[in-house]
């Protein structure tokens, strides 16, 4: 009889047992059981691109805190708003997440149908990193070598000087329509599919002037193509030597972006809980910021209300720029 009743006590032991090691777990609570199978991250470009660089190592690194594969699935369209609208239309259970940017969730949507509501259709997570600035290149022959320069020749040759950028609307492409604004110069902007095509033919002088990321230091260093200014507020670590806009005169074209994690509307809290602790874990992360230094980006976790308030206000300050250089799209 006692062995039996040694034997009755032991699944409350257990019980106890596993909820203590449940509510030690990075990200986890004791009352939930989330997640229990593999989570698809969805990201809006392909491999290759900077949201795909930071994406990798960031769900390589949730899967370890989570306990469960979290698989990166590129879903590449009109810049990022298809795979947008995938998660927007997810079951609100956790299994189906996505990494945003500025560009399809607060951009985008003032200029273009999307199948969302960027500031409606979604559960904030928590902010992953900021881009602090994009980089004016050109290859070596433009003899321009500083944003004064750039002026002064588009002032002699107005509407010869014809720039590129990753694409219409995206945060590059507002950013130079508003440096041409405030520096009353007319350049012509040329669309391409990305920032990867637009390098190669500034690499190739099919164009001679670009608006692009931090990943072409490398090119830079090289000579194969030279930085003009950044669209940051102050010096970018990554480009020490290159000079902001701000120096030559111009603070208003300080532009940046950055990537979050986001869900579909109506998560439950504790998914919520559990994911904004994994991503904080993950960021303090080295080789991930490794990453993230290479791309001009640091970590910059947030709660999921911070990121809400982020994405409010970056609608109103990109809509009034939108307004104010008279972007469209066609």
């Amino acid at each position: 009889m006692a062995q039996v009743r040694k034997l009755a006590i032991w699944p409350a032991w257990f019980t106890l047992l596993a909820a203590v090691l449940l509510a030690a777990t990075p990200g986890l609570s004791a009352d939930s059981t989330y997640p229990t199978r593999s989570i698809r991250l969805l990201i809006g470009f392909p491999p290759g691109a900077a949201m795909d660089g930071v994406a990798r190592p960031l769900a390589a690194r949730l899967s370890q805190l989570l306990g469960q594969p979290v698989i990166v699935e590129n879903k590449p369209g009109a810049g990022g708003t298809l795979s947008s609208a995938a998660v927007a239309r997810a079951p609100a259970d956790g299994y189906t997440l996505g990494i945003g940017a500025n560009g399809d969730l607060v951009i985008a949507p003032q200029l273009i149908k999307v199948d969302y509501d960027p500031r409606g259709s979604f559960t904030p997570i928590s902010l992953v990193s900021r881009e602090e600035g994009f980089v004016l290149l050109a290859h070596p022959s433009f003899p321009a070598d500083s944003v004064k320069e750039l002026v002064d020749l588009a002032r002699a040759q107005p509407g010869t000087i014809h720039y590129g950028s990753p694409g219409v609307g995206v945060p590059h492409h507002i950013g130079m329509e508003w440096f041409k604004k405030a520096a009353q110069i007319n350049i012509v902007h040329v669309p391409f599919k990305g920032a990867g095509p637009m390098v190669s033919d500034l690499l190739g002088g099919q164009i001679l002037l670009g608006i692009g990321n931090v990943t072409a230091a490398p090119l830079i260093t090289a000579g194969k193509m030279k930085a003009i200014a950044v669209t940051a507020p102050r010096r970018i670590p990554a480009l020490p030597g290159v000079a902001t806009f701000a120096e030559s005169g111009y603070p208003s074209v300080d532009i940046g972006g950055w990537f979050a994690l986001m869900g579909p509307a109506s998560l439950p809290p504790a998914v919520i809980r559990t994911l904004n602790a994994a991503v904080r874990e993950a960021t303090q992360d080295s080789a991930l910021n490794e990453r993230l230094f290479s791309y001009g980006m640091s970590a910059n976790p947030t709660t999921s209300e911070e990121l809400a308030r982020l994405i409010r206000d970056d609608f109103a300050k990109w809509g009034k720029l939108i307004r104010d250089t008279g972007v469209t799209v066609e």
